[in-house]
């Protein structure tokens, strides 16, 4: 099953599928080429970086500075221009050389150049480099987003400027005016035409206002489909007629036509939903959670709510179980790792932490997926408690942080049940101590465990206690001191478009520094790679 923008389309017929993959909008299938466009903007980056330099060794602001100091200075563009395009394949920027809304796209490339400039003051503050003029840097900052902007804007035009000159796009015709058609022309034709296909109109029993180029009936499809050259097929009929779809297949076959249907229970489909069968008969759960395969380990494809549902439906059978919470940093460890991976995979579910993760997801096909973090899972977990009575048990941290966190609770989450809190010493258990500690725990009798203890050590102690602690658990990081007020959260800005860890870093470098860069590192070594 393939997505195409928000709409779940089931192709049928793959035989005409050749053309298309020509187009540039799947250029990334090509490693190469990706490579090359990014080493395109790294080359302008390093070179607006001198430029940068011309402008400030003649201004007449700032103190003297000379172009000695650029050619000194050099190697720093090459690391700012290197974390820039890092930055870069992170937001996907190079599966595509099409960019849809370039209002969003300036406000994307001056963002990630502010966080590449974080991360640069990061750099020289960890290694006490003063030297370089702030000026310089501002100069750099408003080049950089222009040209790379500018070059964006020129690839977009020449990737459809070759698509169109190549005749690539695929001739497409909607069969059907209803509701669904009118959203899939709205959502995927209507503005900016997407390259891989191409609007030719649609058949429907009667005119439509709403939608463009009436053809005629489903009767006159030969007839379209000769004189268009139409060359992909989309049911998007909000009745869906069996017979009718087998007339259309038979002359899709003659054809040698891409098909694909929009089912009428679109809405209520997964990113992914899977199809299984009962003897001939193939039916499709509507309500199945998807995973995605992120360097081994199988990240749930959820949201907040569809969660919580989930976790509310399933408590009871999920007692003795856990929920792994998942960013860059486990998921390379997993990765190279063998066991800790079957720690993540064994759990009931791998949520995506990290936006990366969700992210990577959606460049998969599945829209649908979303950043859902330990810390906000606990929040919204306690904030039902009033009403759903769960009983919260706090595994983890130190003793002061556990007695503020009593305290935050209290007053943040009236109703919240605190079943017990328990702050382990900095040393392993002794078996005793340890069945003591699940006895006591039991005997409290908590709906959840949360378990702070940090990645992997909280991963591996809720693999060890399967089924032997009698709750569900979730390993939920840094959240108790987050809800202590121990640890400040990034700004909402910054969790919106992924730059929590940066937060994080610029808080703790020293301590930080070498996980972000060795684990971001390897994790966008292995998307690239994809």
């Amino acid at each position: 099953m393939l997505r195409i923008e928000n709409h779940a389309c089931i192709w049928y017929n793959n035989r005409n599928y050749s053309a298309i993959r020509r187009s540039v909008m799947h250029y990334h299938k090509v490693p190469l080429l990706r490579f090359l466009n990014a080493a395109t903007e790294f080359i302008l980056l390093v070179t607006v970086f001198i430029l940068a330099g011309v402008l400030r060794a003649f201004s007449p602001i700032g103190s003297q500075f000379g172009m000695w100091d650029v050619w000194t200075f050099l190697p720093v563009a090459g690391l700012y221009a290197l974390a820039n395009v890092a930055c870069y394949a992170v937001e996907g920027t190079y599966r595509t050389l099409h960019v849809k809304n370039w209002g969003k796209q300036l406000f994307l490339v001056g963002l990630t150049n502010l966080a590449g400039l974080a991360l640069m003051a990061t750099v020289f503050y960890t290694f006490r480099v003063n030297q370089l003029s702030r000026l310089l840097l501002v100069y750099y900052y408003l080049l950089s987003i222009a040209v790379i902007v500018g070059k964006r804007f020129a690839f977009d035009k020449a990737a459809d400027a070759y698509v169109r000159r190549n005749d690539i796009a695929s001739r497409t015709l909607l069969i059907g005016s209803g509701e669904l058609a009118q959203r899939f022309y709205a959502e995927t034709f209507r503005g900016k035409s997407p390259v891989s296909l191409r609007y030719s109109g649609y058949l429907a029993p009667a005119p439509c206002k709403a939608l463009p180029d009436y053809r005629g009936t489903v009767q006159d499809l030969y007839r379209v489909v000769r004189d268009n050259r139409i060359e992909t097929l989309v049911l998007v009929q909000d009745v869906q007629d069996a017979a009718e779809i087998r007339r259309i297949m038979l002359l899709a076959d003659s054809y040698h036509l891409r098909v694909a249907a929009v089912p009428v229970y679109n809405d209520f489909m997964t990113a992914r939903s899977e199809l299984d069968s009962v003897g001939s008969v193939r039916y499709t759960d509507l309500h199945l959670m998807d995973t995605c395969d992120i360097m081994g380990v199988n990240i749930v494809v959820t949201d907040m709510d569809k969660t919580l549902r989930l976790i509310e439906e399933k408590l009871e059978d999920w007692r003795g179980k856990y929920i792994c919470v998942a960013n860059v940093h486990t998921t390379v460890t997993a990765h190279e790792d063998p066991d800790y991976q079957a720690v993540q995979n064994g759990a009931v579910m791998a949520l995506p932490d990290g936006g990366p993760l969700s992210k990577y997801s959606r460049q998969q096909g599945y829209t649908d997926a979303a950043r859902v973090t330990g810390p906000d899972l606990m929040k919204e977990l306690l904030r039902q408690s009033a009403t759903k009575h769960y009983r919260h048990y706090f595994y983890g941290s130190t003793q002061k942080t556990l007695d503020i966190l009593r305290k935050k609770v209290e007053e943040n989450y009236p109703g919240a049940v605190i079943a017990g809190m328990y702050s382990p010493p900095f040393r392993p258990l002794s078996p005793e101590e340890d069945e003591e500690v699940v006895r006591r725990i039991n005997e409290a009798k908590p709906d959840f465990v949360w378990v702070g203890l940090g990645a992997p050590k909280q991963e591996r102690w809720m693999a060890v206690h399967e089924d032997r602690v009698q709750a569900l658990m979730v390993g939920v990081g840094a959240a108790f001191d987050y809800e202590a007020g121990n640890i400040r959260r990034a700004p909402m800005w910054m969790q919106r478009h992924n730059l929590e860890w940066l937060y994080r870093l610029m808080q703790d470098p020293k301590r930080l520094f070498k996980r972000y860069f060795v684990t971001n590192t390897k994790y966008l070594w292995w998307t690239w790679r994809q």
